[in-house]
């Protein structure tokens, strides 16, 4: 299907994709987030804009939807008639080891510190263990990626739902990783005596550190400041770099899309996702309805008899109310006028392959 450039003017869908620098697609797991954000990507190549695709989704089903073995560095998807538009599409997924380690080499003072902390115990096992790192992970690799003068669009597919918004309501969690209670006690004699130096930590005495090395023992602690000393820089290069996607993100160049699928609890947490896009202060601009009843379903379920009948009538019926609810909560929470919401279709054919997702671009781009 080729796509008619007169329903290019009128589709929400793709004057979005024509005009935003970010994307962000969230959602609940199972919903077809994933296969929309790369349905859109491919869209927006194939209109002739130069994408990067960036997932976090751990599922890695984005992988299986391209049909090509995916790592941190962008790689190639060839796209048909993509590069004829003057469009291309390159997809990555995030490593968060990788990302982690060149945050290091990027903000540490010096590069002989930045080796130091790539090869401490305590930083291996942070950035591969830190609880919920991924997510900021993310907003790191998104920066770089937007800063990228070779891409007009950049979209990123999130985790499922429970996690999709942590990240952009508190992307400074490591910046604000001294201000814990516990880490504040423990820590602050030793930043404090670090303020005259590494070598400050050791003479500093075991009144001052309040006992507290009687606990830890004064080796592990003496190692543990010194480790945060070097991280201090490290640290204010995350907040820094999470404040600016933040700012980016509240741009008007910058969209939110919700995926969901017509049923009583995918809505239910799709309004959450409303609700907590609304506190945010980030725009959300349409909501995808995957997996909906085709319309010949929902005109014609009259002409089917029996158990058959009953059962489409049944869905139709339900899907309709559901549909209806989360776009009047939608309307209610976010005074955004150029809302869209779009229904697809269920399909019966398997997505994970180019061609497939090629014709869910072009059902994408020419939805009313």
């Amino acid at each position: 299907m080729t796509i008619n450039p007169s329903s290019l003017s009128s589709s929400k869908v793709a004057q979005m994709l024509g005009s935003q620098r970010v994307i962000v697609m969230i959602g609940s797991g199972g919903v077809g987030k994933t296969t929309s954000s790369v349905a859109l990507a491919v869209a927006a190549a194939r209109a002739g804009r130069k994408v990067g695709l960036l997932s976090i989704d751990p599922a890695k089903r984005l992988a299986d939807a391209l049909g090509i073995r995916l790592g941190h560095e962008l790689s190639v998807v060839h796209i048909p008639g993509a590069s004829e538009a003057g469009g291309s599409l390159r997809a990555a997924m995030l490593d968060q080891k990788i990302v982690f380690d060149n945050m290091v080499r990027k903000h540490a003072p010096s590069e002989r510190i930045a080796e130091k902390i790539l090869k401490d115990p305590m930083y291996i096992a942070a950035s591969t263990n830190l609880s919920g790192p991924l997510e900021y992970m993310a907003l790191a690799r998104l920066q770089e990626l937007v800063d990228d003068p070779s891409m007009d669009l950049v979209i990123l597919d999130t985790p499922p739902d429970t996690h999709a918004l942590d990240f952009l309501g508190r992307p400074n969690v490591l910046a604000g990783f001294l201000e814990g209670k516990v880490m504040s006690k423990i820590l602050k004699p030793v930043v404090f005596a670090g303020r005259l130096g590494l070598s400050g930590i050791a003479t500093m005495s075991e009144k001052l550190l309040g006992g507290v090395t009687s606990v830890t023992g004064f080796g592990a602690l003496k190692k543990f400041g010194e480790f945060i000393l070097l991280m201090q820089e490290v640290i204010e290069g995350f907040h820094k770099s999470g404040e600016r996607v933040i700012e980016i993100l509240k741009r008007p160049s910058s969209s939110f899309i919700i995926v969901v699928v017509p049923t009583r609890a995918s809505v239910r947490s799709a309004q959450h996702l409303v609700d907590q896009l609304n506190e945010l202060q980030y725009s959300l601009d349409g909501v995808i309805f995957n997996r909906a009843l085709p319309n010949q379903s929902h005109s014609g379920h009259d002409k089917l008899e029996g158990t058959e009948k009953e059962i489409i009538k049944t869905r139709s019926k339900g899907e309709s109310a559901v549909i209806s609810e989360l776009r009047d909560h939608a309307s209610r929470n976010h005074r955004n006028a150029n809302l869209w919401t779009i229904s697809i279709a269920e399909k019966t054919e398997d997505l994970c392959s180019v061609d497939a997702i090629v014709k869910l671009s072009d059902e994408l781009m020419t939805a009313p």
